[in-house]
């Protein structure tokens, strides 16, 4: 005899007195189902909990009128861990503090739409172990290492977000690969992008302005590409502006690359002595005229 999943639409009110009043009791009564298709979990109210979603497939967790999910563990946990989980959607919430406030890991495919992720003293999101998210809009702001950390073989994009005043705004490592798309990362109080141990960074039309340090740093084998966002009716140009020291800077077998399409893309006007930075070790750029870098600007050989 077989059975038919249905999707389920469970209602919890964080501090309500009766009905489902933690995420977590939502999502321990769809784990006691035998039987289901995809969940959604709609969310009011302020939730004072660390949410784990693990080893579950097809899950919404959906905000309604502002619903927060808040630290308990005085940043000793994760404030949302999505763990060995498919296709799991957490959509529009305030999240406050926890070790990170979002983790995405062990292979789970995450995707992260219109959240504000702040005051974690670590990661705002971090994506790691051969994880990937796809994080749409929202804004990441005041975390304590990192707005966004994609790592150990992860693969995020983020489209429409933005990045501001955490410590580093985008940490890329140990081979992630990250696509920044129509976003922005500034007025962070160190570097903007930090890339290494052979990751790959690429800017699609982002904007990296008025960071404390280099708008990108580059070590260690990584790549970083940026291009013009292609879209209807008008082109996004790259923008790295106003840094507080380069706005490009490479070290360790590094490489660059700065793509066409718009007049308007452009690495200028930092405040370091060069706007694009070759430090030693075979670091290179290429395609440096599309980005509008003057010749007195860069120390890096190339076209």
């Amino acid at each position: 005899m077989g059975s038919t999943a249905n999707a389920a639409t469970l209602w919890v009110n964080c501090g309500a007195k009766s009905g489902l009043t933690s995420i977590n009791a939502a999502l321990k009564a769809l784990q006691s189902l035998e039987s289901r298709g995809p969940a959604t979990i709609n969310v009011s109210g302020a939730c004072n909990e660390n949410v784990v979603i693990q080893s579950m497939d097809r899950v919404t967790l959906n905000s309604l009128l502002g619903a927060s999910i808040n630290d308990t563990s005085g940043g000793n946990l994760t404030t949302v861990t999505i763990d060995d989980s498919r296709d799991v959607t957490v959509s529009g919430f305030t999240i406050n503090g926890g070790a990170d406030g979002i983790d995405c890991l062990n292979a789970s495919l995450c995707r992260l739409t219109g959240n504000t992720v702040e005051n974690s003293p670590s990661d705002g999101i971090g994506v790691w172990a051969f994880s990937q998210a796809d994080i749409t809009g929202g804004t990441l702001l005041g975390n304590g290492f990192a707005g966004l950390q994609v790592a150990n073989g992860a693969r995020a994009r983020a489209i429409g977000v933005t990045v501001q005043g955490n410590w580093r705004g985008v940490i890329v490592n140990n081979s992630g690969f990250l696509q920044f798309l129509s976003a922005a990362i500034h007025t962070n109080p160190d570097v903007g992008v930090w890339v290494a141990q052979g990751a790959t960074f690429l800017c699609g039309g982002c904007s990296v302005h008025d960071n404390a340090g280099d708008g990108v740093h580059a070590e260690q084998g990584s790549t970083v590409r940026f291009q013009t966002a292609f879209a209807v009716p008008t082109a996004t140009p790259y923008r790295v502006t106003q840094n507080g020291g380069a706005g490009v800077s490479l070290a360790n077998l590094a490489n660059v690359s700065f793509g066409g399409g718009s007049s308007d893309n452009i690495v200028a006007t930092n405040q370091g002595p060069l706007d694009v930075a070759c430090n030693p070790s075979f670091a290179a750029a290429g395609g440096l005229a599309n980005a509008g870098v003057a010749a007195n600007r860069t120390n890096c050989a190339g076209p």
